[in-house]
């Protein structure tokens, strides 16, 4: 009206854009009906009496409905067929049923395909589709689209030519490439990941399978952080679950005897990650010899 600006009018704005986050309305919606007020105007009048605040909190699978679950685009099996020469086994990608192949445009893919026998093949291919969609980071694989067809579920993901970390830590000739520069880079990328998963992302993930072989790099050795399959949304400080699932010797104590996760349980996967890194020992080593020591044993007891 008076054409006056000052740090204040950035104050407002942000009050305006705070109650559409909190809301989940737009500010321009009330204009023009017959209340004719703004957002603003909206929440002084007695109408905001029945305003329900909760209806903002972020949910997925363990509480989600079914509109907040959208699919990513769905990729016909005889594409993925003819992508991967009908999944040829000279085409897989280490290890957890990956293959590369390339789609009609020249697009390179990775297509994980899930177990046709496990119970938990549906449950992985939906946990990993609600929670990496809703994940945009450099350091995390991204994921292009599914296939559900019969009994196949696929999932496909953006092609990573260096493999997985494991590949290069304990392959004699290939871990001449990392020395320690890029090892650094390597650990810098994966903290960046988690940090994005535990604290920056629009949802709190706790990822309890942090290990090399989900750790991929692409052709400049970045790290992105993979395999969602038994991610969980995090909405408190620790969970308690009856179903311990992930990697004997990243799993912590509390989790792998209780049941308890939170984001302590990443730090501990990632540490043993660390001295995997720095060592280029496999962890699974130490177990079964004179010391019966796991890796992070053989660093804290043997002298």
């Amino acid at each position: 009206m008076e054409g006056r600006f000052s740090e204040k009018s950035d104050v407002f704005s942000f009050g305006v854009l705070l109650l559409e986050i909190v809301s989940g309305r737009r500010n321009a919606q009330f204009y023009g009906n017959e209340h004719e007020l703004s957002l603003t105007g909206y929440l002084r009048s007695e109408e905001t009496l029945s305003f329900k605040t909760r209806e903002a909190q972020e949910t997925a699978f363990d509480g989600s409905t079914s509109n907040e679950v959208k699919l990513e685009p769905l990729f016909k099996l005889q594409v993925l067929e003819t992508a991967t020469n009908n999944f040829d086994i000279s085409k897989t990608l280490g290890q957890g049923g990956f293959g590369a192949g390339k789609l009609p445009d020249g697009q390179e893919i990775a297509v994980k395909r899930l177990s046709r026998t496990s119970g938990q093949g549906l449950e992985e291919l939906m946990n990993e589709v609600v929670v990496i969609s809703k994940l945009q980071h450099r350091n995390l694989v991204r994921l292009l689209g599914c296939c559900v067809e019969g009994e196949e579920m696929m999932l496909v993901y953006e092609y990573m030519p260096n493999k997985s970390l494991d590949a290069f830590l304990f392959d004699s000739p290939r871990k001449e490439r990392l020395d320690w520069e890029e090892r650094f880079n390597i650990i810098n990328g994966i903290c960046r990941g988690l940090l994005y998963l535990h604290r920056d992302s629009r949802l709190r993930i706790i990822h309890r399978d942090l290990k090399p072989s989900n750790i991929l790099l692409d052709h400049e050795l970045n790290p992105k952080i993979s395999d969602f399959g038994i991610a969980r949304i995090f909405c408190g400080n620790e969970v308690n679950t009856t179903r311990v699932v992930g990697t004997f010797g990243f799993m912590p104590p509390e989790y792998l005897m209780e049941g308890r996760f939170s984001e302590k349980s990443d730090v501990f996967s990632f540490g043993v990650l660390l001295l995997q890194i720095v060592s280029g020992k496999r962890n699974s080593h130490f177990y079964g010899n004179e010391h019966g020591l796991s890796l992070l044993g053989y660093w804290l007891y043997v002298p």
